[in-house]
């Protein structure tokens, strides 16, 4: 299939990666196999999937391959890997949004101002309501995304309870559109269990 303006080609999308790296200080030319394993994993992290050919994982395996051990005595420096890794996957986030036009759930959580603890607390609970790990275009991951634009927003700054609540409702959502069985769910409502030990509530009217 021919690219689009949508879809732009890996080429086009290397060329951001490397000015990204470049931005961010990160010589891809002394990346080796312990650095690109790094951005592959931060990047899968907040991305939710594997970084697509262009991404500046592929980037830095693909320089690595050339010199596994770096050629610098000094490799690059953790922060450096992290923003590069962070902005890129930002970017990608980005370009799928436009590519892949979706219905944008958020149950009020405003994504635009989540922060990293935040969206790690997000995927947590979304994690132990489904049984896995909530899958690309899920709340949480979309969560990651948003915070991957905004490093800087470390503290937590949402409400506990309010992620908890939003996390069990997507979650349900994703069970339902899934065809969820009920393993962790109740049928009836489509709602899941409230992630809490005791089981002291009173029953409903």
């Amino acid at each position: 299939m021919a690219p689009t303006d949508e879809s732009p080609t890996p080429q086009e999308i290397s060329l951001d990666a490397t000015h990204i790296a470049a931005e961010s200080s990160l010589d891809l030319s002394a990346v080796g196999k312990h650095e690109a394993r790094k951005i592959m994993s931060l990047q899968h992290k907040v991305l939710g999937y594997r970084p697509p050919p262009g991404s500046l994982a592929s980037e830095a395996q693909a320089a690595a391959s050339k010199h596994p051990d770096g050629i610098s005595p000094s490799p690059p420096d953790t922060a450096s890997l992290r923003e590069a890794a962070l902005k890129d996957a930002a970017r990608i986030g980005l370009r799928s949004e436009r590519s892949t036009p979706s219905k944008k759930i958020s149950f009020d959580i405003d994504l635009d101002r989540i922060g990293l603890a935040d969206a790690r607390k997000l995927m947590s609970e979304e994690h132990k309501a489904l049984g896995y790990r909530p899958p690309p275009g899920s709340l949480a991951a979309e969560a990651q995304v948003a915070a991957a634009k905004h490093p800087e927003i470390k503290d937590s700054n949402i409400d506990p309870r309010i992620l908890t609540k939003a996390a069990q409702k997507d979650a349900a959502r994703i069970a339902s559109e899934r065809g969820a069985t009920g393993a962790k769910f109740d049928r009836r409502t489509e709602e899941p269990p409230v992630l809490k030990s005791g089981d002291n509530a009173s029953p409903g009217a």
